[in-house]
């Protein structure tokens, strides 16, 4: 335990002093910057600790689902597909406290609830990442900008660095543009399920299952 958890403060030390000056656009990392939307300059401490936490709680997961790039969710609980509604639903020993106190209901996202329901409902050891790891801040407001083939391949070295602390565990994309994402890296070796936000046929929880052996 001791040398997995040294891997993975490695790991998320990477993340912290990752340099995204190699970017062309505006990116943003979670675990090292903060902004007005936050609740305090501790803010990305909490973001690290909870990312932490998170991969430590899945030391022998038997699957990784790779997502594209980390929505708003992801920007504030530092865990990929992880909104703040998912973690206080279900009960979820993860923090969101980093982001400030508003009026508002919890922020809900369908990607985080889709995927998290299936997670709870077939009780598997998952473990969630993104083929990009930071948030592409292209706009005023938004948060959803896709990466480039040249900034996920920039971002390589954190993939690999990421799998190799779950060298055993059977990888699977989760919709079309993360298929594509690893395929440009060179991955061949992982499923693909629908993204459940396209998910019109609602062949999300069946293809699921299927790919749980």
């Amino acid at each position: 335990m001791e040398n997995f958890e040294k891997k993975i403060n490695n790991f998320v030390e990477l993340l912290i002093n990752f340099d995204k000056s190699i970017f062309k656009r505006n990116i943003f990392n979670p675990w090292s910057e903060f902004d007005e939307s936050d609740i305090s300059p501790e803010a990305p401490k909490i973001r690290a600790a909870n990312l932490k936490k998170y991969l430590l709680n899945h030391k022998n997961a038997s699957y990784v689902l790779i997502a594209e790039s980390p929505s708003t969710g992801a920007r504030y609980s530092g865990i990929a597909m992880t909104s703040e509604k998912v973690i206080y639903t279900n009960n979820l020993e993860y923090d969101y406290s980093s982001v400030k106190s508003t009026d508002k209901k919890y922020v809900y996202e369908l990607t985080a609830k889709k995927v998290w329901d299936e997670i709870l409902t077939n009780k598997e050891n998952f473990v969630m990442w993104n083929a990009f790891a930071f948030n592409i801040h292209e706009k005023e407001n938004r948060w959803f900008e896709n990466p480039t083939n040249e900034e996920l391949e920039q971002n390589l070295s954190l993939l690999n660095s990421f799998l190799s602390l779950y060298k055993n565990a059977k990888i699977i994309t989760v919709g079309t543009t993360a298929k594509n994402a690893l395929q440009i890296l060179n991955f061949s070796n992982f499923e693909s399920i629908r993204h459940p936000s396209n998910d019109f046929k609602k062949e999300f929880p069946e293809q699921f299952k299927r790919y749980i052996s």
